[in-house]
């Protein structure tokens, strides 16, 4: 069985288990792309289910959740960051990364209902000065939002930013497949791949710092400190709000 995954440092805590012997045996091998891309693979039947941005359970109504697992983070985030050349109030052009889907969404509803600011949209390839000379500011995820170099450049911090507004945590992305494609025993697979991963985040730190090349306490704080992968009543009340937004903003329609 094929289950798509992000391939950023967030993820390795849910699925690093997949890569040792036990995890190797378990017959689910995980294909890695990023959030837009895995989208279309969950619905074009490539993938079981995919740890895939959280809109997307908003946005296919023949789409359901792992139960009890998340990516989310309460306050500062890191990975999710808008870099801008002039303050907020005075941008007119945000480049997004393609590579986002829920990102994407939540920074058009923090300007609209957060900072009261219109401006236009520009999809854009994730390379930070390129898309800064095509818009006033870029969104960033990922491993690439967390190390950017932002000398300069007025920085916000997207899940910071939400938690200011609303006093909610954000759900960035769930494992999330067609309702029959999520079996008891797929679930107890990934809860198990959840449990190794948070037992062993010492071992996932040490290789991300070679693989990343960052700081091992940046590394290891992101992962201890910020990071949440478990579903709580408050993140379920953050899904239901940005889920809310996202219909006012008309990101995704109103019947979903």
């Amino acid at each position: 069985m094929l289950i798509g995954c992000v391939p950023y440092l967030n993820a390795k805590p849910l699925i690093a288990w997949f890569h040792t012997p036990e995890g190797k045996s378990s017959g689910v091998e995980v294909v890695y792309d990023v959030p837009s891309r895995l989208a279309q693979m969950v619905e074009a039947g490539e993938v079981a289910c995919a740890l895939v941005s959280s809109i997307e359970l908003f946005r296919r109504s023949d789409w359901v959740a792992v139960p009890r697992i998340a990516i989310a983070s309460t306050g500062r985030v890191l990975s999710v960051r808008l870099f801008s050349r002039t303050p907020l109030d005075r941008v007119r052009s945000v480049a997004l990364d393609t590579s986002s889907l829920t990102s994407s969404a939540l920074v058009q509803v923090l300007f609209a209902r957060w900072w009261q600011a219109k401006p236009k949209y520009l999809p854009a390839p994730p390379d930070l000065d390129a898309m800064l000379q095509r818009a006033d500011s870029a969104l960033l995820i990922g491993d690439r939002g967390m190390l950017a170099r932002a000398e300069g450049l007025h920085v916000a911090d997207l899940g910071e930013e939400w938690y200011r507004w609303t006093g909610l945590p954000f759900v960035w992305a769930m494992w999330l497949g067609k309702a029959g494609n999520i079996t008891p025993p797929l679930v107890e697979t990934l809860l198990a791949a959840r449990r190794w991963g948070l037992e062993h985040i010492e071992q996932i730190v040490r290789s991300e710092v070679s693989r990343l090349g960052a700081e091992e306490d940046l590394i290891r704080h992101y992962l201890r400190d910020i990071m949440q992968y478990e579903v709580t009543p408050a993140h379920e009340q953050a899904l239901k709000r940005f889920a809310e937004e996202c219909r006012r903003l008309g990101v995704v329609r109103a019947g979903n």
